[in-house]
């Protein structure tokens, strides 16, 4: 009420006035060019890609369709409760209220929004450990445009994993303000535990990722003599946020995600599967980061260490601990898989650019009080903006990643048209996880949500949630099993799926090669000189058949 224009135009002439300006300025150049690059890239799709974005938008599609969340995964899904990680759904959810896209789209938008402002949401941590706005500019720069992290998760769809990571920032800086604060303050304890229950909300890996930050922010303090008030303070909010998520976490207790933990933390070295210890090696480095970010993060370490820098050694100390917890068998101890190395480095973008961010803060203080060196600085780090936002560009590969084209959202539209609420498709499968899980391998799978029909290959979630039905997972897997050792002209296949309700046979535009690189289970060239599959549709690649059984 006591706001005045001229309050306007003084705080612009003191803001030109001041150090911040061209750090201000080239950070909203950057930022610019950070959500264009996200927005830009997916303006053609039909729907988000690969198989974990199947799920996501199933759940956000059930959030609206029930005002909120559900005990039953039907008519999407014959799978009994939800028991897994929300939040982002819920955005998307809250999106979608907005702006009344198809859930399919809203999912798309929303993740790449997030992508955007877990980028954004590194600048005020990067400004803590540097001491600089301009290092906070550089950390920006670096995870938003220079490393191919957090762009790529685009292609995975692993969007649950990248909305905690928004919050892991902002969860880390109010922890560490609340440990460092001269005075207990109430006010800031509850706001970290309000993030920190959030964050247990929406992922569970992340929430790690938090936990041993503040087992090495305990570890600082205790070599700074001040570990009791640090124990007290993060006491409090720890019991704050578990309990605002602790009744989801009760609820969590009825599915199979608390026996996998159980099997994870209680299986040693000795007793891994293969596919365990191949699951999480941790591969190439320069997938995750560039081999010259890598050195600028070592740098970054050396030099803060070097120079004592208490908010340097945190993070490093933060990096070690997450290395040993993704590799407990380094320490002979159990609990692979429930931090893998995979979650860990697609998620290293995060310290590797405090640690960049604070080397470039460094450097600029070198030169600091020279006209020519912040111009120098300002042209080249918008130069390196520009580079780095048309190499983003290139990182989105739908031929790779895309279940849904253009041709499939066709089809879709003509089934919901021509066939009967009822139908059952049989679609393109194939085994994943060390052949633990089936996952579709074409747009068959997304026929549940973009056409309203049931299919034989539920969402990826099933290993861990419940069925309606006690024998659902065997139900799914026995079908899987037959197609792809049996004849689909074979009588006992023929009665599976008179037995299963499956009326029609999909094959999608990908022919279900979306992520498998051996020859698809079904053959439209074969069904169609089948007599017991008639063909109903064939535009482009997709094909749809109906099955015919003389009684």
């Amino acid at each position: 009420r006591t706001w005045r224009p001229q309050d306007a135009r003084d705080g612009l002439r003191q803001w030109a006035r001041s150090k911040a300006l061209w750090p201000d300025l080239v950070l909203l150049i950057v930022l610019a060019l950070v959500f264009g690059t996200r927005l830009l890239v997916v303006r053609t799709l039909d729907a988000p890609l690969w198989g974990d974005s199947y799920q996501h938008t199933m759940i956000a599609q059930l959030l609206l369709d029930n005002g909120g969340l559900f005990d039953s995964w039907e008519p999407y899904a014959r799978i009994g409760r939800l028991t897994y990680h929300f939040g982002f759904h819920s955005a998307v959810a809250a999106v979608q209220w907005l702006m009344r896209l198809p859930v399919a789209q809203t999912t798309l938008w929303t993740g790449q929004l997030l992508n955007a402002l877990a980028v954004l949401a590194v600048y005020p941590l990067a400004v803590r450990v540097s001491g600089s706005r301009w290092g906070g500019v550089g950390a920006v720069l670096l995870a938003g445009l220079l490393s191919p992290m957090p762009m790529f998760y685009t292609n995975w769809g692993r969007y649950t994993q990248l909305a905690g990571l928004v919050i892991l920032p902002a969860a880390i800086w109010l922890t560490w303000q609340t440990v460092d604060a001269p005075q207990r303050h109430r006010s800031l304890i509850a706001l970290v535990a309000l993030v920190a229950g959030g964050l247990a909300l929406t992922h569970l890996r992340v929430l790690l990722f938090y936990g041993t930050f503040v087992l090495a922010l305990v570890l600082i303090s205790v070599r700074r003599g001040a570990w009791r008030e640090t124990l007290l303070r993060l006491g409090w909010a720890s019991v704050g946020a578990v309990l605002l998520s602790l009744p989801w976490h009760l609820n969590a207790l009825g599915g199979n995600f608390v026996h996998i933990l159980g099997r994870q933390l209680t299986t040693g070295p000795a007793q891994l599967r293969s596919f365990a210890k191949e699951y999480n090696a941790i591969g190439r480095l320069e997938t995750y980061l560039p081999p010259l970010l890598w050195l600028t993060m070592l740098l970054g370490l050396a030099v803060g260490l070097w120079r004592r820098q208490r908010e340097v050694l945190l993070v490093g100390l933060w990096c070690l601990l997450l290395l040993i917890a993704a590799n407990p068998t380094g320490l002979s101890l159990p609990g692979t898989g429930v931090i893998t190395n995979f979650a860990l480095f697609i998620a290293v973008y995060l310290p590797a650019s405090l640690l960049a961010g604070y080397l470039i803060a460094y450097v600029i203080r070198l030169a600091a009080g020279r006209r020519a060196a912040v111009a120098l600085v300002v042209l080249l780090m918008v130069s390196l903006s520009i580079w780095g936002a048309r190499q983003r560009l290139g990182d989105l590969d739908p031929l790779g990643h895309a279940l849904v084209t253009h041709p499939d959202m066709r089809a879709a539209a003509w089934i919901q048209e021509n066939t009967s609420p009822d139908a059952g498709f049989l679609i393109n499968s194939f085994y994943a996880y060390g052949g633990s899980l089936i996952v579709g391998g074409d747009a068959g799978w997304w026929l549940p949500l973009l056409a309203g029909r049931q299919n034989t290959v539920p969402p990826l979630i099933y290993g861990t949630e419940l069925g309606r039905e006690s024998d659902y997972r065997q139900q799914v897997e026995e079908l899987a099993r037959q197609m792809h050792t049996g004849d689909l002209n074979d009588p006992a296949m023929l009665d599976l799926l008179q037995e299963q309700q499956v009326t029609h046979v999909y094959v999608g535009q990908r022919q279900g090669q979306v992520n498998y690189n051996e020859s698809p289970v079904l053959d439209p060239e074969k069904l169609v000189n089948s007599p017991y599959y008639r063909l109903a549709y064939h535009q482009d690649r997709v094909w749809i058949f109906e099955i015919s059984i003389a009684e």
